[in-house]
């Protein structure tokens, strides 16, 4: 049976998620995100500290009860276990803490067998697009650790006020244990165990990647002026390659942009075998040399600065003769639909 202890304390939460792979290493490894699985490896080995936490997550925090209310109502069940850590009876490093468990509202004393599914809340601002690419595996890792064939995402959209916090929008998902996936992330979780238990950091996949974990493996002097790359000579030779090829693609392609430019000549688009090729009027701007020769024919319209809200409309042909185009016409190649 899962093990679950619903009252963890700070310090010992910590130390017991250095000593496992948690729902929330299994979505930075496997989202990328947070520096991927070269920062969830490189803070179990105690390079890097804990991730701090940041005034997103604090409100999230802060918003949890509320949120579980709402969702209890909206659902008709109760939600239990709320900030408990839980463990694969088999597998002990893999870990989970469950931000509630989704049980039956009329059971008085319910157990783990009676758990629906796990449920995961997650705030957002309004202006912020939802992170499928973290929550999705982060539920399906839950769902694994505790043996249950469901999660309730409840996103939570809000708006933070001087005044408080505001809810604007409360979102229910339902995600469903996928079997194929839990695979690919027990794959993962695994390749990260080997990791900490070698004491060794996986290779960074990605720029991004790189650029965030970058001061754990500075080795050389910052000072220096020349660094010894012979350990990386191939890393070398291969970027060189790919520079030469991408100029050399994009000489190319200058190139058959330029005859494509020259065949459409002023007309807006062109057509050949399915495709469509398109050419956009240049950007035009107003110049201060167009602001300055305006203000000459028309000096009621001068402030501070030349009025442009006024001399659109109340100079409109002026306004228009004088804007000067800027930068090439844009082309655009794209598949015409049939």
């Amino acid at each position: 049976m899962t093990a679950i202890d619903t009252h963890p304390v700070e310090d010992e939460w910590l130390a017991w998620r250095m000593a496992g792979i948690t729902a929330s290493d299994i979505a930075a490894a496997a989202s990328g995100r947070y520096g991927g699985a070269h920062n969830v490896v490189a803070r179990k080995l105690g390079l890097i500290p804990p991730q701090e936490q940041t005034a997103q997550m604090a409100r999230g925090l802060a918003l949890e009860t509320r949120i579980a209310t709402a969702a209890e109502l909206l659902l008709g069940v109760s939600i239990v276990g709320e900030q408990s850590w839980a463990q694969h009876p088999d597998r002990p490093h893999w870990r989970a803490t469950l931000d509630g468990m989704a049980v039956p509202a009329e059971l008085p004393s319910p157990g783990m067998d009676d758990v629906i599914g796990v449920v995961e809340t997650k705030t957002r601002g309004r202006d912020v697009k939802p992170a499928w690419d973290y929550w999705a595996p982060q539920c399906q890792w839950q769902m694994l650790v505790i043996g249950v064939p469901l999660a309730i995402l409840v996103e939570c959209v809000v708006t933070d006020a001087d005044d408080g916090t505001l809810i604007h929008d409360l979102r229910l998902h339902r995600v469903e244990a996928d079997e194929f996936v839990q695979t690919t992330l027990i794959e993962l979780a695994e390749d990260l165990w080997r990791h900490v238990q070698a004491g060794t950091l996986p290779e960074p996949t990605s720029a991004a990647e790189l650029d965030s974990v970058k001061a754990v493996t500075l080795t050389v002097d910052p000072s220096a002026d020349v660094v010894d790359l012979s350990d990386i000579a191939a890393d070398v030779a291969r970027a060189a390659e790919i520079r030469q090829a991408i100029k050399a693609v994009e000489d190319e392609r200058d190139l058959l942009e330029a005859r494509l430019r020259a065949r459409i000549g002023d007309a807006t688009k062109g057509t050949a075998d399915g495709w469509t090729v398109s050419v956009a009027k240049p950007m035009r701007i107003f110049t201060e040399q167009a602001a300055a020769e305006l203000l000459a024919e028309r000096p009621d319209l001068a402030m501070t600065v030349l009025d442009k809200a006024r001399a659109k409309t109340e100079a409109k042909e002026l306004y228009e003769q004088l804007r000067q185009p800027i930068g090439a016409r844009r082309l655009t190649i794209k598949e015409s639909t049939r």
